[in-house]
């Protein structure tokens, strides 16, 4: 093939070539010389910024020093105080020898002095005079009505004496503060910084001969003078800056003698013949491509418009279609990143997602869907058999107050692959996650079903509570649940596995329990424990002292009866309840501390327990702890001991046909009111339904274990009438006498 486009391209761009060339290699020497001038103006904008810094620092610092003396030195304090007396003339000395000190440990410092308000006196190096008598008493009286804690002055001249020609006055820049720092009520100190110190500094950091600085308050009014041998040089100002601490304006330059100013003519000079010439080979090019590449130039056209419409949306920064281009690509593989971020999160929450979704028996309704995810998530081989086990952590309520949250993600992942590990040499793919803060749920698959598939599960649940049991600081008790043919019945295993789990309670901690060991309930209803639990209730709010004997009993049938934790914490809430109806009986002081003390702690028991073994310790501890609390409360009464008698009383003499209220009074030398109310707040019970609940449970005993009839058991309780007996026996059982002996007693032969 020929290389006609080349060739043409090459000899048409021959003439540009050389003739940009000779004009660029002109113009790299006006290059230089500029290049010099902006490396000698950047060098310049240094210099003035480091005399700024320099300046700014050395007046800080003597800020700052006077900042520290006045408020630590004790001198300056007992000065502005004013002792009369002999330690007047000492505190005087004292500050004038500190004066000198601050004069002498900083070379920027002229002379120092202090006002004092409660005599008028001016104290310097020199003088201790009235401020009448002072040199620089037009300056002071000036900032004695100013209430501003600091001022920096514009340069001045200063004596302390008002004869200039024995004390020639120095030019200074003066640091006005009031003593004390807050309040300023007792006094002035006035710093002066001597400005031929400053020209001094300037002079010291480079040469005078070739760079200057001039500095100029915020009035313009200038502050530092030129040296004299720079005296009437003219100088180019290459740099002007502000002080942001004292508000002073600097100016830098050069002393060029027109220098710079025969160098930029020269350099617009040359700048405008490039430019004629580039604007030439410019013309001269454009015509060259645009004859002979015109196909290029309208793809360049083309990436324009797009540029145009486009590029504000995909970037900002675009300024042409090639910038346009490399944004594009660099913001196609950011977003792609990102988007590869996202997805693998994504993909984690999809996973866990979908896991519920099989425990619950939620699936999409497309089955190829169904399917698909099944094998995006899980497994692609054919499912066999499915398994299903809970993992629950014992005491996690103790686990989360010993470990930080930290350490139990830790321990946590640990569990999670102890189970993958030990599963793994097996002929079985697990999938755990956890479903709770204290529960890891792993599904098992079989590829092959077989009817040891079930024991095979338990195996790697046993081996994995042991591994749990040697190496980890906590226990694990496990549920499994049935295997299944069909990933839609994993809802039933999982339904089987919590079942099981259920009866942590009743069974103990750090144990494999199969869904098919979980043994038979107690027969029969739970009468008997509820009759047990009002039985209870009624001895813990009269003080009787069998109710820790009926306690143990319940406890006892409850520990022998197979319940479920939701069976035991129903039957503990019924438990509460009832204890909360008969602690409503008692004064508010008793209700008092069941609400805000008992009945939390007794809740917090039933959220937090893991065996029925530790509800039955705490909630004994927890009541003790109450009954306490009350009958101190009862004993601090002075009738308390009388009732207690009163009490005793009706309980060996209830068969008594004679007992009564006044028969009490009688006997107790009480009121009848007074005794009934002061039973009440002891006891949480009127004493008549006290008497009359003392007589029906005895009665009860009597129907349930004796053959007596009605009449001979009316008389034994202290009821002359039968009739009598009966009524109260079904106010206080909502049931007859003959209706409850049917129920729970030996029929009449």
């Amino acid at each position: 093939m020929k290389k006609t486009w080349f060739y043409r391209l090459l000899f048409s761009y021959f003439p540009i070539f050389f003739s940009l060339t000779s004009v660029l290699i002109l113009l790299a020497f006006l290059f230089v010389s500029d290049l010099s001038r902006k490396e000698t103006m950047s060098a310049n904008q240094m210099y003035v910024r480091h005399v700024i810094q320099m300046i700014d620092h050395s007046l800080r610092e003597t800020d700052g020093m006077l900042i520290h003396e006045i408020e630590t030195n004790d001198k300056l304090r007992t000065f502005f105080r004013g002792n009369a007396g002999s330690q007047h003339y000492f505190s005087t000395y004292e500050a004038s020898k500190k004066i000198n000190e601050l004069v002498t440990f900083n070379s920027f410092i002229d002379s120092v002095y202090l006002y004092r308000f409660s005599d008028g006196m001016v104290i310097s190096p020199a003088v201790f005079v009235p401020l009448e008598k002072f040199g620089d008493r037009a300056f002071l009286t000036g900032h004695l009505d100013s209430r501003v804690p600091y001022t920096l002055s514009e340069r001045r001249t200063y004596s302390d004496a008002p004869d200039p020609e024995n004390n020639p006055p120095a030019s200074v820049i003066s640091i006005v503060r009031r003593y004390p720092l807050m309040t300023g009520e007792q006094g002035v100190v006035v710093i002066n910084i001597a400005v031929r110190e400053i020209q001094k500094m300037i002079a010291g950091m480079s040469s005078s001969q070739v760079s200057f600085v001039e500095i100029t308050d915020r009035n313009g009014n200038l502050i530092t003078d030129p040296l004299p041998e720079n005296k009437g040089k003219e100088g180019t100002v290459m740099s002007r800056f502000v002080s942001d601490y004292t508000g002073w304006s600097y100016e830098g330059g050069v002393y060029d003698n027109h220098l710079f100013r025969y160098a930029s003519v020269f350099s617009y000079l040359w700048i405008v013949s490039g430019f004629v010439v580039v604007a030439a080979g410019t013309v001269w090019m454009a015509y060259v491509t645009r004859r002979n590449y015109k196909p290029i130039e309208s793809i360049i056209s083309r990436i324009n418009v797009y540029s145009m419409h486009k590029s504000s949306k995909l970037t900002k920064k675009a300024k042409d279609e090639f910038n346009f281009i490399e944004q594009a690509l660099d913001n196609l593989i950011e977003q792609s990143n990102a988007y590869q971020k996202l997805h693998e999160e994504d993909v984690i929450y999809r996973r866990r997602h979908f896991f519920l979704q099989l425990l619950e028996g939620r699936r999409p309704a497309n089955p190829r869907d169904w399917a698909t995810e099944l094998e995006l998530f899980w497994t692609r081989s054919p499912v066999a058999s499915i398994g299903l086990t809970v993992f629950e952590i014992d005491k996690y309520s103790a686990m989360k107050e010993r470990y930080s949250v930290r350490d139990q993600y830790l321990l946590k992942f640990v569990l999670n692959s102890v189970v993958k590990e030990i599963a793994e040499p097996l002929p079985v793919t697990v999938w755990p996650e956890w479903t709770a803060d204290h529960r890891l749920t792993v599904l098992f698959q079989m590829a092959d079903a077989q009817n040891g598939d079930e024991q095979l599960i338990a195996s790697i649940a046993e081996s994995t509570r042991a591994w749990v049991e040697k190496n980890l600081d906590f226990t694990v008790t496990v549920g499994v649940g049935p295997c299944m043919a069909q990933v839609d019945d994993i809802p039933q295993s999982y339904a089987g596995a919590l079942a099981a789990l259920a009866y942590k309670s009743s069974l103990g901690l750090n144990l494999v329990i199969p869904h098919n060991e979980r043994g038979l309930k107690l027969q029969g209803e739970p009468y008997r424990h509820l009759q047990l639990i009002r039985s209870l209730a009624q001895a813990f709010r009269t003080g009787g002292e069998d109710w820790r004997l009926i306690y143990g009993q319940i406890f006892s049938e409850v520990k022998d009866a197979l319940f479920s934790r939701e069976e035991h914490v129903n039957l503990m809430n019924y438990f509460i309840y009832h204890l909360y109806r008969e602690m409503m009986e008692f004064p508010p002081n008793v209700r008092e501390i069941w609400k805000t003390e008992t009945l939390p702690r007794l809740n917090q028991v039933l959220h937090t327990f893991d065996l029925v073994d530790e509800v039955e310790t705490q909630f004994l501890d927890i009541l003790t702890d109450t009954e306490k609390k009350i009958r101190l409360l009862q004993e601090s009464r002075s009738k308390y001991t009388v009732i207690r008698e009163v009490r005793s009383y009706i309980e060996r003499e209830y068969a008594n046909p004679e007992l009564s209220l006044n028969l009490l009074c009688e006997e107790f030398g009480l009121n009848g009111k007074y005794v009934s109310r002061l039973f009440k707040e002891a006891f949480g019970v009127k004493l008549v339904d006290y008497l009359v609940g003392i007589k029906v449970e005895k009665s009860k005993e009597l129907l349930e274990n004796t053959q007596l009839s009605l009449q001979q058991i009316s008389s034994a309780v202290g009821y002359l009438h039968v009739i009598s007996f009966i009524r109260a026996f079904k106010k206080v059982e909502g049931t007859t006498p003959g209706e409850y002996r049917k129920k729970h007693g030996k029929s009449l032969s």
